[in-house]
């Protein structure tokens, strides 16, 4: 194992305190293109005649709601949710006792199906559309198999989609729970997201310890101010270096 992989090893075995902030990079990873889809943004603006900022806002969804729903069934939940190797290896963590809060900009509960909890989802959940009439909540498979635009059962209005749409603050409660677990986190681990990123560059200021750790697929700007980090295969870079040693149990 490289040097720098086996010294973020260490430090995780030692670590009782970990809080991960797992960025688009893990949706890519999973095969899921996210709600913005930047990696395909020329695929969408020939296929819908709009960018995808254009059609992920309040404006579309209220004048073109079919052409919404479509890109949210097509481009959003365009395959099957299953966690991958970075969910589970996460919940291992968890289960160990090592690994206290997960922040994603992930809009898709991979964490949560993996088995972990105090997952923290900025951006919302897919599995929370609502009613804005009644309140009733509705999951992402009644989202796909809606015929055209999802609407309630009850009241029979458009659904609006369970997580913030281009533009739409950021929820204040979930920001300072999140800020308050890096702050008090002792290794932060930052997976599938430059450190330069929106929501990096926020909570890193209230990190206070010397073990911050970027785990990404390509190096960028701002990155160097990670105390380690490695670039590649997401999956194959974070099984190594949360590879932990299980307790045995008493005979």
């Amino acid at each position: 194992m490289d040097a720098r992989l086996k010294c973020m090893n260490h430090l995780i075995q030692e670590s009782d305190s970990i809080v991960i902030v797992s960025g688009l990079g893990v949706a890519y990873d999973a095969g899921l293109n996210g709600v913005r889809a930047e990696h395909i943004a020329y695929d969408i603006e020939q296929k819908y005649g709009y960018s995808s900022d254009e059609i992920m806002s309040s404006l579309f969804l209220n004048n073109r709601v079919t052409l919404f729903y479509d890109y949210y069934k097509q481009i959003v939940l365009n395959t099957e949710l299953q966690p991958t190797e970075i969910h589970k290896a996460a919940a291992k963590l968890q289960k160990a006792g090592k690994l206290d809060t997960i922040v994603t900009r992930e809009v898709y509960p991979l964490f949560q199906m993996a088995g972990c909890k105090d997952v923290i989802e900025m951006h919302g959940s897919v599995e929370e559309n609502y009613c804005p009439n009644c309140g009733k909540v509705y999951g992402s498979e009644f989202i796909r198999k809606a015929k055209s635009v999802p609407s309630c059962e009850v009241c029979n209005v458009p659904l609006r989609p369970g997580f913030a749409l281009i533009g739409e603050m950021v929820d204040n409660g979930k920001m300072t729970k999140a800020s308050d677990a890096v702050e008090n986190a002792d290794v932060l681990l930052i997976v599938g997201a430059s450190v330069n990123s929106p929501l990096c560059r926020h909570l890193i200021k209230y990190y206070k310890g010397k073990k911050m750790m970027l785990v990404n697929t390509h190096e960028t700007v701002g990155d160097e101010r990670a105390d380690y980090r490695v670039y590649g295969n997401l999956r194959d870079l974070f099984a190594k270096i949360t590879d932990i040693q299980e307790a045995k149990e008493d005979e």
